[in-house]
């Protein structure tokens, strides 16, 4: 699946914004730096096929039991890295030359042959380690991604122990770190590929998580019931209906309501099933989409000479350019053409939306205060009307949070400026 940096911005997926926590962070029980980079490459390139996304959702729940596999830690991994990436100069060309030149080391700069001895022993100690989990990986009736993963680590391991028997120290520290350094590297990659599949397995036994269901569909088809986001303490689950016959929904309601929120979620659970986890809702059932694109903290960028209006309309173009090329996307528009007056951003609105409707293999949310585009738009049938609605209790605004059919004209930014004192402050300015 493809996320641009721009939605992967929006979603919070690496960093938040305001110091809080990212999705990775929500995600992360990895126990090595090694794992905390698969985990994010994971998080940045989610899978797109059905095969892939099952190998991930079988493998997770044997991973969930952290008794099943005995990882190494952050340093064995680390101390094997560091040897392989040492720039102490090779030697020991022949086993001669590494006699001589071995003794001469440790009579003259003694810390270097300590410093590859060391090394040489974190590698066995990796070797160790992934020979432990190789049999536990292969047995039968374990998932095939596993599987795979514990051949590749007994082809590489059978490398290594033969280097690792090599005498002198030069001559192996020639075979390791000369002839086999991709192969270290490789264990390296594959234990922490398995923290990252064990991470994602822990977090997906969060409470009121789910395994989504994967469907073949040439159209798009997403359908969730009680979707949540998982930063929103106590926050109310909220449906997901976005199919083939209804690609686009549009989304009303005022200021605070959650209609932000709620195209974050959708994004989420999207992105969270795709990567074979388990997504916080209720239930969902999907078919796989191959870019996941949304728009919704647009900027301008003076440098380029790009207006905040202008960049709206590049990013509404690269969302046309991928569903005009027939990709199946998701598409999640906040606000579009909010940097333009009413009348611009009523028409322009209108005619993206009603051209995104056409297509059945990619599914669309906009999200809008624009509630007049209701007119432009209701006799489309594939266009479906929901709202978050609110209302005034006793001169404050209150709100369900709760995504309902229909179209909300409701506007609370008046009392809002009004509840911030904004106009008692403009007052003392004349004064």
């Amino acid at each position: 699946m493809v996320l641009d940096q721009t939605t992967l911005n929006d979603l919070e997926v690496l960093a938040a914004r305001d110091g809080g926590r990212a999705v990775l962070d929500l995600l992360d029980h990895t126990r090595t730096r090694q794992g905390r980079l698969a985990l994010r490459q994971r998080l940045e390139n989610p899978l797109s096929t059905i095969q892939e996304i099952r190998a991930v959702q079988e493998a997770l729940p044997v991973l969930a039991d952290t008794t099943s596999l005995n990882l190494p830690d952050d340093a064995i991994l680390s101390a094997a890295e560091r040897y392989i990436h040492s720039d102490v100069v090779l030697g020991g060309k022949n086993r001669l030359s590494a006699y001589w030149e071995g003794a001469w080391l440790r009579l003259s700069y003694p810390a270097i042959p300590r410093e590859l001895a060391e090394g040489q022993a974190s590698i066995r100690v990796l070797v160790r380690f992934s020979q432990q989990v190789i049999p536990d990986l292969c047995e039968a009736g374990k998932p095939a991604l596993l599987r795979t993963i514990g051949d590749q680590l007994a082809a590489l391991n059978a490398h290594l122990e033969r280097a690792l028997r090599a005498k002198p120290l030069l001559i192996a520290d020639q075979q390791v770190r000369a002839g086999l350094r991709k192969e270290v590297l490789e264990v390296i990659r594959l234990l922490g590929e398995l923290d990252a599949l064990r991470s994602m397995a822990l977090a997906s036994q969060s409470p009121g998580w789910t395994i989504p269901e994967l469907v073949e569909s040439s159209e798009f088809f997403l359908d969730a019931k009680a979707a949540f986001h998982p930063f929103v303490k106590d926050g109310t689950a909220n449906p997901i209906c976005l199919t083939g016959d209804n690609p686009v929904v549009f989304l009303t309601g005022p200021n605070m309501a959650g209609k932000t929120t709620y195209l974050k979620t959708v994004a989420l659970v999207v992105l969270l099933a795709q990567m074979g986890m388990n997504v916080p809702a209720a239930s969902v059932r999907l078919a796989p989409v191959e870019a996941v694109f949304t728009s919704l903290n647009p900027v301008d960028n003076l440098r380029a000479g790009i207006s905040f209006f202008y960049a709206e309309i590049l990013r509404v173009r690269e969302a046309a350019q991928i569903l005009a090329e027939g990709r199946r996307a998701l598409v999640l528009f906040d606000e579009v053409f909010k940097g333009t007056n009413v009348k611009d951003a009523l028409e322009a609105s209108a005619k993206v939306i009603k051209g995104f409707a056409q297509t059945r293999r990619s599914g669309s949310v906009f999200a809008s205060h624009l509630s007049e585009l209701h007119e432009s738009l209701r006799d489309d049938p594939a266009i479906r009307f929901c709202q978050f609605g609110g209302e005034l209790r006793k001169g404050k605004p209150t709100f369900s949070y709760t995504l309902e059919s229909g179209v909300s004209d409701k506007r609370f930014g008046l009392l809002l400026l009004e509840q911030a004192q904004v106009p008692e402050l403009m007052a003392k300015i004349g004064a």
